[in-house]
């Protein structure tokens, strides 16, 4: 493989026996090139498999001791410099000869005496060359051996070329797909807007990233993160449009696992605290929105410490299990129970008939937690004390509602446990002992 720094000028190796003439390629080469010069075969052999290999090599047919037919033939069975370019000088300017040059191996040749213009024409038009052949073979490589799937369109966005990757995520043979348009992979989940966003990108700028989701063959629908870039020719028209995409399953599997983790109490299952505030943030705007009402319950376990005193931690564990399974089967699916820490749980009720709704559900869960439940073949009885505040009556923000029903549930605490309070005026408490 030729080796060219980036930042440097090429590196052209002079091979001739006789000074004079490597004067001449010099002084026509010295202003646009790297020059290193060998006076003999094994000299230019050596040069040539350094780590700094020339980019091309001029080279004199004939030579004392070692012709320049041997070293080109040397040059060309030693994989590191077997892809040097070579040009043959050559006093023979027979056709013959040249063709002779050419199929021995040569890129080019040049008569003797060497004309600047044509020495100069000649090297740019081989290094250009060489370049593009190793973009392309580049560009090749990567097209073929990316774990991206590749998927390029012509102007119409009609499918044209595919790689392996493409055909191993989605299933389709280029057979299948080519002359289609890449909507055919659709799987009906990504919206509209989405597709417009991305084309109004890829007009704009030429370029387009996101997420969108698609359908294998086999029906399989699967996440995939995309990128559409636009090649234009020199009249600034579009000629192709390249995809490269990847299935990100597993990207958005961990992702979820990691939101759950975080949002989640690792005992019971059940939502946070974390979770709570979001959640409650988001209800409070839609309430207010559809001016509906809400209610927040905080529930207390009572005298839940001589249960771990009891039975230890363990048997503790199994209970706010139990009392979770329990407070999910006393409310409607629509509702959220979380877990706030410790023997605290919280109940969101949206859309509820404030005090009358809320009061019915407060009830049927003092009923369900007073329930005797059996914890590692032991029966106890339990009971839980649950504070009520209500939006919009006693508050509209979260950190109101959430410090409400707080204070409501300890005063159901100092009623006498096992049962429920609203946060409201002290004379409605007061009513609602007597009652």
């Amino acid at each position: 493989m030729m080796h060219t720094q980036l930042t440097d000028k090429p590196l052209i190796l002079l091979v001739d026996d006789i000074p004079s003439n490597l004067h001449v390629l010099i002084a026509g080469l010295k202003d646009e090139y790297r020059i290193k010069t060998a006076v003999n075969g094994p000299a230019a052999l050596e040069l040539a498999s350094r780590a700094d290999r020339p980019d091309l090599i001029l080279l004199d047919m004939m030579m004392p001791g070692m012709s320049g037919i041997e070293v080109l033939q040397r040059l060309r069975r030693q994989p590191e410099t077997s892809s040097i370019p070579v040009v043959f000088v050559t006093a023979d300017s027979s056709e013959q000869s040249q063709l002779d040059v050419l199929e021995l191996g040569a890129d080019d040749y040049l008569t003797k005496p060497v004309v600047t213009k044509v020495l100069l024409a000649k090297v740019r038009n081989i290094l250009q060359r060489k370049r593009v052949e190793r973009e392309l073979r580049l560009a090749s490589h990567v097209f073929n051996y990316s774990g991206e799937a590749i998927i390029i369109t012509d102007h119409d966005n009609r499918i044209i070329e595919v790689n392996p990757s493409f055909i191993r995520l989605t299933g389709y043979t280029l057979e299948e797909v080519r002359g289609k348009d890449p909507g055919m992979l659709s799987s009906g989940r990504t919206k509209a807007e989405e597709y417009r966003t991305m084309w109004k990108s890829i007009n704009e700028q030429d370029f387009w990233q996101g997420e969108l989701w698609d359908r294998r063959k086999d029906g399989h629908v699967y996440p995939k993160l995309l990128t559409i870039s636009v090649v234009r020719n020199a009249r600034g028209e579009i000629d192709f449009y390249i995809g490269s995409f990847t299935d990100i399953s597993k990207q958005k599997a961990v992702e979820a696992e990691v939101r759950y983790i975080a949002n989640h109490d690792h005992l019971t299952g059940l939502p946070n605290r974390l979770y709570v505030q979001a959640a409650l943030e988001r209800a409070l705007a839609l309430a207010q929105r559809e001016r509906s009402e809400i209610a927040v319950m905080f529930i207390d376990l009572d005298r839940f410490k001589s249960v771990n005193d009891t039975l230890g931690h363990a048997g503790g564990d199994a209970l706010l299990m139990q009392v979770a399974e329990r407070l999910r089967g006393s409310v409607r699916a629509s509702d959220l129970v979380a877990r706030l820490g410790g023997d605290e749980f919280i109940v969101i009720m949206t859309d509820v008939r404030l005090r009358a709704g809320a009061a019915t559900v407060a009830e049927k869960i003092l009923a369900s937690l007073s329930e005797p439940y059996l914890i590692n073949e032991h029966t106890l009885e339990n009971r839980a004390s649950i504070g009520i505040s209500l939006y919009p009556h006693d508050g509209d923000s979260v950190e109101d509602l959430m410090k409400y029903a707080d204070r409501a549930m300890y005063r159901a605490k100092e009623a006498g446990r096992g049962r429920f309070r609203f946060h409201d005026t002290p004379a409605a408490i007061a009513e609602e002992d007597s009652g």
